[in-house]
């Protein structure tokens, strides 16, 4: 199964220094600082500026555990 790369900005690098949660929900309240909630809609071209790892993934995107079909 493939791994999503982490990449580094220098938000990411805020929060690994103060030890915060590396999630999405983390980073959008980090991000936006009060601006958005985690859970609220955001375009699809600003969330395409965020690191890999904390952008929404489809189930397209997803890899299934093995080679047969599921």
């Amino acid at each position: 199964m493939s791994q999503i790369r982490k990449e580094s900005s220098p938000l990411t690098d805020v929060m690994e220094y103060y030890d915060a949660e590396m999630t999405r929900d983390e980073y959008v309240l980090t991000n936006f600082v009060g601006e958005v909630e985690p859970d609220a809609f955001i375009p699809v071209d600003v969330e395409a500026t965020f690191p890999a790892q904390f952008r929404r993934r489809t189930l397209l995107d997803t890899p299934s555990a093995s080679n047969s079909v599921q």
